[in-house]
């Protein structure tokens, strides 16, 4: 029986908010995500304004690939719908706002994930188990690369569970 699953958790960054938007969009994220993370675009030219609305991309990672539509980008953040064929299909909403200290970012994080079968209500369920993990992974993957401590084609530091496919810290935020 398929599943849909509400998952919406935060994270706080050492960044003000106009410097961790950036790391939230398709280029932004291979900063700290990881090999996993290379998305590739339907309009070849488009990496260099890949988080415009409409913008059209595509992820493999060990969960199989995944169709991605970049549906808003705001000064505060960013909304994908995602799309595992046979798998699971949904949002994913990254906002950010400013923390208490000016240079301090509250990352709001928000999945809506249906699945589409047996295998995506599994994965949606283990998504909904591990949420606060996998945001902190997350947290460890960004911090690490803020501080070098990673360069971008390094393998993600936790990836056990990636939303739609595997486990969500196996191939990040963006397996299918």
């Amino acid at each position: 029986m398929n599943v849909r699953v509400l998952c919406e958790g935060q994270l706080s960054l050492p960044l003000t908010v106009a410097e961790a938007v950036p790391l939230f969009t398709p280029e932004g994220e291979r900063r700290w995500a990881g090999s996993a993370w290379d998305p590739v675009y339907a309009i070849p030219d488009a990496a260099g304004h890949g988080s415009a609305p409409g913008t059209v991309f595509t992820t493999e990672s060990d969960g199989g690939a995944a169709i991605w539509i970049v549906l808003d980008r705001r000064e505060d953040g960013i909304s994908y719908a995602r799309v595992a064929p046979g798998r699971i299909a949904g949002t994913i909403t990254v906002s950010c706002a400013q923390a208490a200290a000016p240079d301090q970012t509250r990352v709001t994080v928000s999945y809506d994930v249906t699945s589409l079968s047996p295998e995506g209500a599994a994965f949606a369920r283990q998504l909904e188990a591990e949420y606060d993990e996998f945001l902190e992974s997350w947290r460890r993957e960004i911090l690490a690369a803020l501080a070098g401590g990673r360069d971008s084609g390094a393998p993600a530091a936790d990836s056990r569970l990636a939303p739609g496919g595997v486990s969500p810290a196996r191939s990040r935020r963006h397996a299918p």
